[in-house]
């Protein structure tokens, strides 16, 4: 467990300089399994991705234990499910889970939480909780850190699945560990973490005094946690109508999010280089013993036959070693052309998810500026429609976020991109005060940008249309919101939103009233070639849309 990642960095750096001139398989592949620990630990997954990949060719040198094989197919089936698809990562964890030692405390350990925050991803909070109740039984005879890991997990979860006090007991107790340890930098954490809970249950006064000790402490605080503390502290400024602390905290919540992802290439940059040397100078050595078994060999025959064996086997040797020579240089050729090849579709999907991470940065600065420029309006129509804009712009930025964190960067994960718009809207509509259900159906289904914003968008119109009109009488409601493939079908995909509201009684039909709302409904469904019908039978109201995408455009996981 990483409680001081500081620290954990330097003693990977100590260990890399006392290992380096030592070419031995099964020491390197130990190394790289820590530092595949440490960066998952960190949230750096490209450096995650490229110590998984040395880690697969330490193996072809050398006989894995079982138990390091296993430690190796968790972290890979992390990464590779990483904001997609957690069933199949659920499936994965659990064969590890029932193959590995039992013995291996760390491993089951690991095991559980990964299980729990697949199960939180999903809102199956039942089933995290058990993995939460399990790994607390094996952390019992494990050391505090272990502990401490565990309790933050069990905070996250509860604080997802809306138990705010026992979220609480949970981060109170990890601050008290840290504490009790000297653990600075999980003492900052936690401290984060317990401000951003009181924060977004509106008990600001409680809130600010967790984020004012993480400044206060600001040497001792991981980049990651002042990231969290600086958008925390925007927010409660946004709530107190500070407009210069909002537009300070925003703008320092960016640098900090700059500072990561340079840190994160520069690590990467120095691994890549260090590997490079390292490689060559394998290379060398191997091409330096080749030449000395042959200058043998020579020998040998020299003193063992006779002048007529030895001008044949000249002759012979001289002809295979041009052949060899030829089919060297030709695979060389071949090498360096692939690995142009692999550098430039790096580059270009770098440079992609950089975009998308540049845009969606953009669009939070322009939400911002909105919030701010929506305090000095007065009239409740312009006010509606700025808050309007700004659904807008958010359900947008989220969608570049999806695309920035994926392991494809042409795609969308529907499931996991609604989940995450709903909660954005419930946050943004939790001034009504209302208990209002959102019940998602959605396949395991990726789209392209082209298609995801629409379809993003409408679905952002019909929630926001639901909140405000569909319960107006009424303090509960619940709101069923389906996406399917259908592929039988020339139209094969579905979308269904539907609430169990007082229904719409407008004069004329829903889409085609004037509105702003409506008119990008209506412009997105023609955008997408679909149909709609009305499901406004009994109570409630809702829309049925049909639309085609083909393949190029969609895949499934």
């Amino acid at each position: 467990m990483i409680v001081d990642i500081s620290k954990a960095n330097e003693s990977l750096r100590f260990l890399d300089n006392k290992y380096n001139d030592f070419h031995n398989a099964e020491i390197n592949y130990s190394l790289t399994i820590k530092k595949i620990k440490f960066f998952s630990a960190y949230g750096d997954y490209a450096r995650v991705k490229f110590e998984i990949n040395k880690a697969k060719r330490f193996q072809y040198f050398f006989k894995v234990k079982k138990q390091d094989k296993l430690y190796l197919d968790l972290y890979s089936a992390v990464y590779e499910s990483l904001g997609q698809n957690y069933n199949q990562l659920i499936r994965k964890a659990r064969r590890i889970l029932n193959e590995s030692d039992k013995s291996d405390k760390y491993l089951l350990l690991q095991c559980r939480l990964v299980l729990s925050n697949c199960y939180t991803e999903k809102g199956e909070f039942e089933k995290a909780i058990e993995q939460i109740d399990a790994a607390k039984r094996l952390v019992q005879k494990m050391s505090a850190a272990y502990s401490f890991q565990v309790a933050n997990s069990a905070g996250q979860v509860y604080f997802f699945s809306n138990n705010i006090r026992k979220a609480i007991q949970e981060f109170q107790f990890a601050k008290k560990l840290a504490k009790f340890h000297h653990w600075k930098f999980a003492e900052q954490y936690a401290n984060a973490s317990l401000g951003e809970i009181y924060l977004y249950t509106n008990q600001l006064e409680l809130a600010k005094p967790y984020f004012d000790v993480v400044l206060k402490n600001e040497k001792s605080t991981e980049l990651r946690d002042l990231f969290q503390v600086y958008g925390c502290l925007e927010h409660y400024y946004e709530l107190k109508g500070n407009k210069d602390s909002t537009y300070y905290y925003a703008i320092k919540r960016n640098e900090v999010d700059d500072l990561l992802e340079n840190l994160r290439s520069e690590n990467l940059v120095f691994e890549l280089e260090k590997d490079f040397q390292t490689e060559s100078n394998q290379y060398l050595l191997e091409e330096e013993r080749s030449k000395n078994q042959q200058l043998r060999l020579i020998l040998i025959l020299i003193l063992m036959s006779i002048v007529i064996i030895i001008s044949i086997s000249y002759l012979f040797i001289r002809q295979k070693s041009d052949s060899n020579r030829v089919l060297q240089l030709q695979k060389e050729e071949i090498d360096d052309k692939n690995k142009e090849i692999m550098n430039s579709l790096t580059m270009k999907e770098s440079l992609l998810k950089e975009i998308h991470h540049r845009v969606k940065n953009n669009l939070q600065v322009v939400s911002s500026i909105l919030n701010l420029q929506s305090r000095n309006v007065h009239d409740p129509e312009a006010l509606r429609i700025l808050e309007e804009g700004k659904e807008r712009i958010r359900a947008i930025a989220l969608i570049h976020n999806q695309l920035h964190l994926n392991n494809d960067s042409a795609y969308v994960e529907m499931g996991a991109y609604l989940n995450k718009l709903i909660s954005q809207m419930r946050e943004s509509f939790s001034s009504y005060n209302k208990q209002i259900e959102v019940q998602v159906n959605v396949e395991e289904i990726n789209l392209a940008i082209d298609y995801a914003v629409p379809v993003g968008l409408i679905m952002c119109e019909l929630l926001s249309n639901s909140y405000k009109h569909a319960f107006s009488k009424r303090k509960e409601g619940l709101i069923e919101i389906k996406l399917k493939n259908n592929p039988e079908k020339s139209l094969n995909y579905e979308l269904l939103v539907k609430d169990n509201g007082i229904g719409y009684k407008g004069k004329t039909e829903f889409l085609e009233q004037s509105s702003t709302g409506v008119e990008i409904i209506s412009a997105f469904i023609q955008q997408l070639d679909g149909k709609y019908t009305y499901l406004n039978k009994g109570s409630g109201f809702g829309l049925f849309i049909e639309f085609a995408i083909d393949e190029r455009h969609s895949k499934f996981n």
